[in-house]
């Protein structure tokens, strides 16, 4: 029994040590009844990582060169043909790259996220052999034979860059 009653005390005894903690605490609180500006100006917990990205071009915009396209073509009959077929209508573990299956799976997601999934996923019997600007270079492809229109320049190998183009099915 007088442990019990020992042990209460200390932590009764280790709360009253808290309790000019906790009134210091308020009272340094501002005027209005706001934290101090070096914590509200804190992020929160849960807030987003600063480095998320907003999309701010459509692949609808031309993102990609005619001659990328033609370096992606040539890489991508060398390099995918063989399990996803030359008319990139997948095979029975390829899936397709064209079409609305295609679509399905990459709309509202960016090109970047294309790009980085064929660097390291491709080619399923040898993932991460393939370049950034080989991936660029297919990915140029694919969004050709997906009828989205070539620009001027060929479609960038910085993630940074893609990360901003948005896939979308319409225009």
């Amino acid at each position: 029994m007088k442990r019990v009653a020992s042990r209460w005390l200390m932590a009764a005894g280790g709360l009253a040590c808290l309790v000019p903690v906790l009134f210091l605490g308020l009272a340094r609180l501002g005027a209005e009844g706001s934290a101090p500006a070096a914590l509200a100006s804190a992020p929160a917990a849960d807030a987003p990582p600063a480095t998320k990205l907003a999309v701010t071009r459509s692949v609808w915009e031309g993102v990609y060169s005619k001659e990328q396209l033609g370096r992606g073509q040539k890489a991508y009959n060398s390099l995918c043909a063989r399990c996803h077929g030359d008319n990139l209508l997948g095979g029975e573990e390829a899936t397709p790259l064209v079409g609305k299956e295609f679509l399905k799976n990459w709309t509202a997601k960016s090109v970047g996220a294309l790009v980085e999934y064929t660097r390291k996923e491709m080619p399923s019997d040898g993932p991460g052999k393939l370049s950034r600007q080989q991936c660029a270079d297919v990915t140029a492809f694919l969004l050709s034979a997906n009828s989205f229109p070539a620009g001027s320049a060929d479609l960038a190998t910085d993630l940074e860059v893609t990360n901003q183009i948005l896939i979308n099915d319409k225009k």
